[in-house]
């Protein structure tokens, strides 16, 4: 999240330069953007979700001024005529949340933070009656790209995972834990091997959680290891480590299986640099190899990339360098190992989430546009 970012920065020297190793005379991709109507209000690191009606859920997040404005408000696009309504307001006010698709269309909201700090409290929307139901508070405070995904249920309970963010202190957290929808119950499980914030996760074909990335506080370098939760054993343990240390990376599960991670902000020489360059992790091996390098540097997309229905995958906006959003996109190609241009959207974004649509389609929400400012603008990609 670029409020964190920029704490960084002081510690390598000011982003002076990106890393451009962009692949020469690839074609784009026939994939078109397409606006929609604009959100009813700008936001950046907020929470989408798709609901069983086709209609997406977004979330709190804040405004992006220099005040940080955050947010309680909901609203909701409906698909069949690309407008937005208001929905009930969230229990509490939260940014750099994140959430979870559960059993029966309900939507679990955990952690980020207010103005005040770091939040442990939870809260569930559910969509028949439009309604927020806060849950018991988690264990520990979660904030900023901490793993929240289902585990596989026990009897007829659903299970939670939650695990890593910032602490109050900054401090990347280890603490992971489990929460039972059911009987609104947190318990512990299994800590990381290292604590960290602002690193992105996967869910393996096994069901296993693979982690890797991040910060291990607001002025470290970043990370370079990786691990992985066995949701039979409840325990993490370390696989190989990333080529290249970045936090703020996105991460996506590839056809095959493997793990592609893109971009990010890594040490080049002694200075902190947005980067374009991408590794494949190999789940028979757990080793790292590099890949093509995008046609730019992208820095806080995890929330946006998306495997498409043909099994490349499409990386929108980003972060090119410091403060500076962009409105290109590329496309990972798996079969060549390269990337392409997949066209401009209408509008600079970095922070933002992206939505897979009920026909296929990708719809990507608003963002950083000109930081400190957030954009409401939505644009849907379709091939």
């Amino acid at each position: 999240m670029s409020r964190r970012v920029r704490w960084l920065v002081p510690l390598f020297g000011a982003l002076v330069g990106v890393v451009m190793v962009a692949s020469p005379g690839l074609a784009s991709t026939a994939g078109t953007w397409t606006p929609t109507n604009p959100m009813e209000l700008a936001r950046a690191f907020f929470t989408a979700n798709l609901l069983r009606n086709g209609d997406v859920l977004v979330a709190g997040g804040y405004d992006g001024t220099s005040g940080n404005k955050e947010f309680r408000s909901t609203e909701i696009w409906h698909a069949a005529t690309g407008t937005w309504s208001p929905a009930a307001n969230m229990r509490s006010v939260r940014a750099a949340a994140v959430s979870v698709d559960l059993p029966g269309g309900r939507v679990l909201v955990l952690g980020g933070e207010n103005l005040s700090g770091p939040l442990d409290t939870a809260e569930i929307y559910d969509p028949r009656t439009n309604t927020w139901t806060s849950t018991a508070p988690m264990l520990h405070v979660h904030d900023e790209d901490f793993v929240a995904t289902l585990l596989p249920p026990a009897g007829r309970h659903t299970r939670v995972l939650i695990a890593g963010g910032f602490d109050e202190t900054g401090t990347g957290s280890a603490d992971a834990e489990i929460y039972d929808v059911q009987n609104n119950q947190w318990r512990e499980t299994d800590s990381l091997n290292d604590g960290r914030g602002e690193f992105d996760w996967v869910k393996l074909k096994s069901g296993n959680i693979l982690v890797a990335g991040g910060v291990s506080s607001e002025e470290s370098p970043p990370l370079a290891s990786a691990e992985i939760y066995n949701v039979t054993t409840g325990t993490w343990k370390l696989t190989g480590s990333l080529n290249v240390g970045r936090f703020d990376l996105g991460m996506v599960r590839l056809d095959s299986g493997k793990v592609l991670a893109e971009g990010g902000g890594a040490v080049v020489g002694t200075e902190l640099q947005y980067v374009a360059s991408a590794e494949i992790w190999d789940p028979d091996t757990e080793v790292w190899t590099m890949t093509g390098d995008m046609t730019s540097p992208r820095s806080e997309t995890e929330h946006a990339i998306a495997r498409l229905p043909d099994g490349r995958v499409l990386v929108p906006g980003g972060f090119v360098a410091f403060d500076t959003p962009q409105a290109s996109s590329d496309i990972y190609d798996p079969s060549t190992g390269t990337w392409s241009s997949a066209g401009n959207m209408s509008s600079a974004r970095a922070g933002q989430p992206g939505i897979h649509l009920a026909d296929g389609r990708i719809i990507v929400l608003g963002g950083l546009d000109v930081p400190p400012g957030a954009t409401a603008s939505v644009d849907i990609y379709s091939e």
